[in-house]
């Protein structure tokens, strides 16, 4: 994620922004698109002097692409393909022949499972890094706070 913002408060490290439109949201009809102006908390790990008004260039931090990336991803990749040879075992364990169809369920079955898991770990015990400030687009003294899509 690599967004452009403008802060409407800062505190302690914390800057409360909210994303400015762009090009892509034009013909957007999202509620959460960014052309509602939806707030949220992004961190100033690089300490930059921040004031409501400035915009500013937010990304999401490197690790947390790479943890998206595979939960969302690899994992249920991975699963779909344990499905389909895991399903010669579990014929045989029950004596009869593997055929496409328990292949095919398998790796359905298989998919469906770390996509239950992926998302319950999400709700519940993945706790992912606020997207960080990473620069200074347009400092206050440069932008007005009414051109800030309060």
């Amino acid at each position: 994620m690599r967004d452009k913002a403008c802060i409407i408060k800062y505190e302690k490290g914390i800057a409360t922004v909210i994303p400015l439109l762009s090009d892509t949201c034009i013909n957007c009809n999202s509620p959460t698109c960014s052309k509602r102006g939806t707030p949220f908390q992004a961190s100033n790990p690089q300490n930059f002097t921040l004031k409501s008004g400035d915009i500013v260039k937010i990304e999401a931090p490197a690790t947390t692409q790479i943890a998206q990336g595979f939960l969302s991803l690899i994992l249920p990749i991975l699963s779909a393909i344990a499905g389909y040879f895991l399903a010669e075992p579990v014929a045989q364990l029950f004596g009869v022949a593997v055929t496409e169809s328990m292949r095919t369920a398998g790796v359905l079955i298989l998919l469906a499972l770390s996509t239950g898991i992926i998302f319950i770990l999400s709700k519940t015990l993945l706790k992912l890094s606020k997207p960080q400030v990473t620069g200074i687009i347009h400092s206050i003294e440069t932008v007005q706070l009414e051109s800030c899509p309060l």
